[in-house]
Formats: C-alpha cells, sequence, structure tokens
C-alpha cells in the first residue's frame, strides 16, 4: 500500500511539472481558449469577475455618431442610449464621438455583478474623438 502512494504522487507530481511547463510555451492558447465567451484568458487570470455596466446619455445625441469601445476594440455603434455593455474585471471603456457631431454627456446608470468602476465623477464629457469613460473593477465589497 506504501508503494502505491509514492507511485501515484510521483505521477502526480510529473503531471504538475508537465502542466506548468506546458502553459508557458506557445501550446498555452490551447489550454486556456475561452472561446465561448469570445476572448482567451489573459496569464494572470484565474477566476473572471463577469457583469454588466449600463451607460446613458444627457444632452443633444445624434443616432450613430458615437462609438463603444472596449479595451481598444469597437464592440457597438451606439443608435441610441441606454446601452448595456457586457463587461469582465480589467476592461477599460471608451467612446468615440465622430467630428462634427455635438458634444454630450456620458453617464453611468447601472452595474450589475460582482464588478465596480473607477468613474470618479458623475458625468463624462464626451467631444469629439476619443475619451475613456471608466475601468471595470472587482468589486472588493463583497469578498
Amino acid at each position: 500500500m506504501e508503494s502505491l502512494l509514492k507511485i501515484i504522487s510521483c505521477l502526480m507530481l510529473i503531471v504538475l511539472i508537465s502542466v506548468q511547463l506546458l502553459l508557458r510555451t506557445p501550446l498555452r492558447q490551447n489550454f486556456t481558449d475561452d472561446s465561448l465567451n469570445g476572448r482567451d484568458l489573459k496569464t494572470f487570470e484565474s477566476t473572471l469577475y463577469r457583469g454588466s455596466i449600463s451607460l446613458d446619455a444627457l444632452g443633444q445625441y445624434t443616432p450613430n455618431s458615437c462609438e463603444v469601445l472596449v479595451n481598444g476594440e469597437l464592440l457597438r455603434t451606439v443608435d441610441a442610449f441606454p446601452i448595456e455593455l457586457p463587461v469582465v474585471d480589467g476592461d477599460v471603456v471608451e467612446i468615440r464621438l465622430k467630428k462634427d457631431y455635438p458634444a454630450f454627456y456620458v453617464f453611468l446608470s447601472s452595474r450589475k455583478g460582482q464588478i465596480s468602476t473607477d468613474l470618479v465623477e458623475s458625468t463624462v464629457f464626451v467631444e469629439p474623438g476619443t475619451q475613456r469613460i471608466l475601468k471595470v473593477l472587482v468589486n472588493k465589497e463583497e469578498y
């Protein structure tokens, strides 16, 4: 019985070392692919804290004049506010307003899930160009 436990513990140690080595190789993409959720896991992620945020606008907004970017990638073109965005911790939300369109204000109307934001002011002034709105953080109050 004692020799069986030694063999099993050696096998577990070998498996542990081999998995750690495989995660350091280019084969990592095959092991950490999260294609059901649409993106690859980053090296520091072990648990994803998901949620959603709703953004609303104040002022005169022209339909299809702005785009929402998450982590620098185009998520959608906004036809009407409010919009709900699925986010995970670490995401940076930006809005790009096209040239020659009137400026307006954007505010966070709601958030759902285990997330919070670094938004300090209640509203963010959006003028032509790209403005950073907020960064999604883990809600530490729930843990």
